[in-house]
């Protein structure tokens, strides 16, 4: 295990994503997203990530390429903790982590980058690398993990998913 801590630049470096596959595991992802009527309005989000932690002395960093007043709350295993943010990455020291299962909730604004908004539909192909412009990630692809994704919608709009549907008060969610 590195004792130096791992050098932060923009983008996932090699040296970060070989730290994070080594002290990682078990990752899922639990996204809400409450898509606005308006294309230009800001599209609030909640996340939850779980995952089991190897214990050392180096930050944990989670990508998000977007500014920092995107980042609204941020809790570690139900304590909230300050929010730092360093060359589009969350950082969370060690100190509020703990080794096994770890629970890391965010409250923020997604990102627009990779999201198509139009008057008429929204959509999103996240290729590699492009997954941290929406939502804040552990962005490599040998980091496998598991998603939920909640996603609510005006009334008048359709959605596509495999999972059935929730009507909430002039609110479609999807999956209830």
């Amino acid at each position: 295990m590195p004792t130096q801590p791992v050098i932060l630049v923009e983008g996932v470096s090699e040296q970060l994503a070989r730290h994070r596959r080594q002290v990682l595991t078990n990752i899922a992802y639990q996204l809400e997203f409450t898509i606005p009527e308006k294309k230009e309005a800001d599209i609030a989000a909640r996340e939850s990530i779980s995952f089991v932690w190897k214990k050392n002395s180096t930050a944990l960093s989670l990508d998000f390429k977007e500014q920092r007043d995107h980042i609204k709350r941020i809790f570690v295993n139900q304590a909230e903790v300050p929010i730092v943010f360093e060359k589009e990455h969350i950082l969370i020291a060690p100190t509020y982590l703990k080794a096994g299962k770890n629970t890391v909730e965010l409250e923020f604004i997604a990102g627009n980058l990779s999201l198509n908004r139009n008057e008429e539909y929204l959509y999103t192909l996240l290729v590699p690398d492009r997954a941290r412009t929406i939502f804040p990630c552990f962005d490599q692809p040998d980091l496998k993990a598991t998603f939920q994704l909640e996603l609510t919608v005006p009334a008048e709009w359709k959605a596509v998913s495999n999972a059935p549907l929730d009507e909430r008060g002039g609110w479609k969610v999807y999956p209830p």
